[in-house]
């Protein structure tokens, strides 16, 4: 009994497709392979047989939007506009959530849903106005170990610095003209007494040979016709106020031309390049104009929280300034945006603890973090001011991590969240054997592949079905199909084919793509 996979109506496929919309009519009936096949530019629409979990999270979605235009409303920011004004405390602006927690399978779509929900909230924004922002860190005259913090609309952030680097510059001009004036100055000074040093030599040597009367009888008859003791007389009268001062002021004419070759005080390197410079460092920097979207699965409590670099001359005054060692964490990098945190049950206890303090306050000082860091640094006493970290949390794990994302953590996600539980399956349906062929022209054109026949997308379908657990189901553990998609494409490539057919699809399951279970137990018999 043969089966009817696609139908044979005609569809219209609406997809936007390098950023132009476009209607593409499609006969399923007739169809020969998926070339041709539009694939949405949108990732959301990437995403199949997850249909209760996008609607879980695009009520999430709805529920974000809804705190940022209040926030909006209430002109948050403004006390963070100016690096020197004071800082409100975060539990009086800013709500906590909402937050979501993906749990299913690997390969079911959970990192895919968090890339697209943050593709989706680039449109957003745009819609509802919401603004994003770019924070720069200041240095603190009063206290260096306490750097100030602004944030500005995005895009400023680089111009603001520009205007700082302009006014670095014009100020590093002047210096870089005062000293090489005061370099001339003390050269020629010092020439000018070396010069007269030797004038007054010469002068001795004629007064010398003139032999004129000295106290009453001849200079030569004087000295006993010893001319070096009358030489060294002289000298020893004249060599303190020409030729010491002299010598001297060239010593320092030339060694202010050496500091300066160097680079100077002003301008000595530090850690990673930076320089001694009271420029601002744009620490977030969102002129991109995308919602952040912020991958933080496997980070540390470094990448994940901030730290401040330690630089080996913070000492003396010859080391980066504090506020250019500072680097934002992942919570910052991703405020107004996405944080996925895939496998978030191997949070340590004090990154879960820091964790929730952020989503619940929106801001976090940039400290030092690690866990191999000792107290016996200066870069220990570095703490900025509260830096905003507005995050929407997407955690990921599978259906063993409720029990061991830590508790305090856990309650947060239950009170202001969603967790959502990801499909294994879907219905074995005509729509959903339509979405298996959507999903295997995304794959063709994410690497870059050959398009596969009719008969070859048939074949996926039916390993897509025998992979279910269900009865008349098909998989969404998509990623093992993509190996053999993958595997497929290539085998076909190398005998020179356009495209995919049955045969190819078959060799890459049954010799190329087996299971370690499968492999073990033919190895066995």
């Amino acid at each position: 009994m043969s089966v009817d996979y696609f139908g044979d109506d005609v569809e219209i496929l609406e997809r936007t497709v390098n950023g132009r919309k476009v209607k593409v009519k499609w006969d399923w009936g007739n169809f020969k392979s998926t070339e041709g096949f539009p694939v949405d530019d949108n990732l959301i629409n990437w995403v199949i047989g997850q249909d209760q979990a996008l609607k879980e999270c695009f009520l999430c979605l709805d529920e974000w939007v809804h705190k940022l235009k209040w926030l909006e409303k209430t002109k948050w920011y403004e006390n963070w506009s100016s690096p020197d004004k004071p800082k409100p405390s975060a539990k009086n602006v800013i709500s906590p959530g909402p937050y979501l927690l993906l749990l299913g399978d690997p390969g079911t779509g959970k990192s895919l849903i968090g890339r697209a929900l943050a593709e989706k909230l680039t449109q957003v924004y745009k819609e509802e106005g919401i603004k994003l922002f770019d924070v720069l860190c200041w240095k603190n005259p009063v206290l260096p170990s306490q750097p100030r913090v602004s944030i500005h609309p995005a895009g400023e952030g680089k111009k603001i610095i520009q205007r700082e680097q302009l006014k670095e510059l014009k100020r590093k001009f002047a210096t870089k003209v005062g000293l090489k004036a005061l370099q001339i100055f003390l050269i020629f000074m010092g020439l000018f007494l070396m010069s007269l040093g030797f004038y007054f030599m010469y002068q001795a040597w004629q007064t010398w040979n003139a032999n004129p009367l000295f106290l009453g009888e001849p200079l030569q008859e004087y000295y006993d016709y010893n001319f070096t003791s009358y030489f060294i007389e002289k000298i020893v009268g004249f060599v303190p106020l020409t030729f010491i001062p002299g010598g001297s002021l060239i010593f320092f004419g030339v060694f202010i031309w050496w500091f300066s070759r160097i680079g100077g005080y002003g301008t000595l390197r530090g850690i990673g390049g930076a320089q001694q410079s009271d420029i601002p460092k744009l620490i977030v920097d969102n002129s991109s104009g995308r919602a952040p979207f912020v991958d933080a699965t496997g980070h540390r409590s470094a990448q994940l929280f901030g730290s401040i670099a330690w630089d080996p001359y913070q000492t003396g005054g010859l080391g980066t300034p504090e506020h250019q060692r500072v680097t934002a964490g992942d919570v910052h990098i991703a405020s107004f945006g996405i944080l996925y945190i895939d496998e978030i049950k191997n949070l340590d206890p004090e990154e879960a603890i820091t964790l929730l303090t952020v989503l619940e306050d929106g801001q976090l000082p940039i400290t030092i973090r690690g866990r191999w860091h000792g107290g016996d640094t200066a870069a220990m006493a570095v703490a900025t001011e509260p830096v905003p970290a507005i995050t929407f949390l997407v955690g990921a794990g599978n259906f063993d991590s409720i029990h061991q994302i830590h508790p305090a953590l856990m309650d947060r996600i239950y009170g202001y969240g969603k967790v959502v539980r990801m499909n294994n399956d879907m219905p074995n349906t005509l729509e959903n054997r339509r979405k298996y062929v959507q999903f295997i022209a995304q794959e063709v054109k994410r690497f870059n592949l050959i398009p596969f026949s009719r008969e070859a997308c048939e074949e996926i379908i039916d390993e897509g079905r025998r992979r279910s657990n269900k009865k008349d189901a098909l998989t969404t553990r998509f990623r093992p199909l993509i190996s053999i998609i993958k595997t497929a494409a290539t085998l076909a490539m190398n005998e020179g084919c356009k495209v995919v057919e049955r045969r190819h699809v078959r060799e890459a399951i049954e010799h190329h793509c087996k299971t370690i279970q499968r492999q073990i137990l033919e190895h066995e018999m």
